[in-house]
C-alpha cells in the first residue's frame, strides 16, 4: 500500500545536525557518489520546481513521486522518511541495505522528462575511538599498535607532529575473529557486524613524545592521544614510577650499607675499651651510588612494520 500526503501549508524544516550527510540531486549533473552514516539522517536535495518528480532505486520500486502538489512516499520508506516543501527528502536511521544506486527523474512543465539523475549511496559504520598500545620489546624497541571499527577506516600514525605511518582505508588487516565470522556468516550478519582494523609500527625504544592515531572514514573521524615513555629496561614502568622506585631504593642501598658495615666491624674487629683517657669515635662510610636515567635523543632511523 502507497501512502499519500497531500501538502495544504508550507512545513518548516528543523535544522540539520553537524552528524547528518548530505546528497546534492537538485543539478542535472547530480552527485554519482554520496555517503551516509549508519543508523543517522540522511538528506536528499531535489530540484524543486518541477511539475513531476521521481525517486527510484535501481531495480526497486518507486521511493517517492511529487506530482502536482501530491506527495507519495513508498511504504517501506514511510516511518523512517519526510519530504519538505524546500526539496529536501530526509531519510533517518541509514541501513546498510540502503546502498545502491539510485536515479531521479524530473518533468518540466510540459509533462516531459528533463533528464535522468544516477547516483551511487554507501551506507558506512562510523569509525570508533581508536585504541592504542605501547609494548616494549627490549630498551631498544618497542610495538606500538592502533585499532578501530568501522567501514573503510584509514588510519594514520603521529609522534608529536611527525608522521609516522598511514593507511589507505581500504587495505586495513581484519581481525581474526572479524574474518573468520565474515566468511562464515550469512548476509545479513554481514551488515552487522563490525570491521576491525588495525595497524602496527615498529620503533626505537628510546623514542618519547605524544604519540596520535587518527582514524577516519567519509562519515566520521575520531583520534586517541597517548604518551610514549622511553623503554628503560621496564617494560611495564613509566617514567615517574621508575623514579618513585630509584629513590627508594637508594635509601635501601644506605640502610644496607650501614648494617653490613656495622656487623663487619662486629665480626673483624677486637672489643674496645672506652675510656675517658683512650675515647675515639669510629666513623663507617658507606659509598652509596643512585644511578640516573638518561634519555636517549631520537635515533636517525625508524624501523616500521604494518600489519
Amino acid at each position: 500500500m502507497i501512502s499519500i500526503y497531500m501538502i495544504f501549508t508550507a512545513l518548516v524544516q528543523t535544522a540539520l545536525a553537524k552528524e547528518s550527510m548530505e546528497c546534492d540531486l537538485s543539478e542535472p549533473t547530480g552527485a554519482p557518489n554520496c555517503f551516509g552514516a549508519l543508523a543517522e539522517s540522511l538528506f536528499f536535495h531535489l530540484p524543486t520546481n518541477m511539475k513531476k518528480l521521481i525517486l527510484r532505486r535501481k531495480g526497486a520500486s518507486t521511493i517517492l513521486n511529487i506530482a502536482n502538489m501530491t506527495v507519495i512516499i513508498s511504504e517501506e520508506y514511510t516511518s523512517r522518511s519526510t519530504y519538505f516543501p524546500n526539496g529536501t527528502f530526509k531519510l533517518d536511521n541509514a541501513r546498510k541495505t540502503d546502498s545502491g544506486d539510485y536515479q531521479l527523474e524530473p518533468f518540466g512543465s510540459d509533462g516531459r522528462l528533463l533528464n535522468k539523475t544516477n547516483m551511487h549511496l554507501e551506507i558506512q559504520a562510523p569509525v570508533s575511538k581508536p585504541a592504542v598500545t605501547q609494548m616494549c620489546l627490549t630498551p631498544e624497541q618497542m610495538n606500538i599498535s592502533c585499532s578501530s571499527e568501522g567501514d573503510g577506516v584509514k588510519l594514520i600514525l603521529s609522534l608529536d607532529g611527525l608522521l609516522l605511518m598511514q593507511t589507505g582505508g581500504h587495505s586495513q588487516s581484519l581481525s581474526r575473529s572479524t574474518v573468520d565470522t565474515l566468511s562464515l556468516a550469512g548476509s545479513t550478519a554481514k551488515q552487522h557486524k563490525p570491521i576491525v582494523s588495525n595497524v602496527a609500527i615498529s620503533l626505537h625504544g628510546q623514542l618519547t613524545g605524544n604519540l596520535m592515531c587518527n582514524v577516519r572514514n567519509n562519515v566520521s573521524r575520531e583520534e586517541t592521544v597517548i604518551r610514549l615513555t622511553s623503554c628503560d629496561g621496564s617494560i611495564s614502568l613509566s617514567s615517574h614510577v621508575t623514579v618513585a622506585v630509584i629513590a627508594s631504593g637508594a635509601t635501601l642501598l644506605l640502610l644496607l650499607a650501614l648494617f653490613l658495615g656495622i656487623k663487619h666491624l662486629n665480626n673483624k674487629t677486637s672489643p674496645i675499651t672506652v675510656s675517658e683517657d683512650n675515647a675515639e669515635d669510629e666513623i663507617v662510610y658507606s659509598d652509596v651510588r643512585v644511578m640516573k636515567h638518561t634519555r636517549t635523543t631520537i635515533p636517525e632511523s625508524i624501523t616500521m612494520n604494518i600489519c
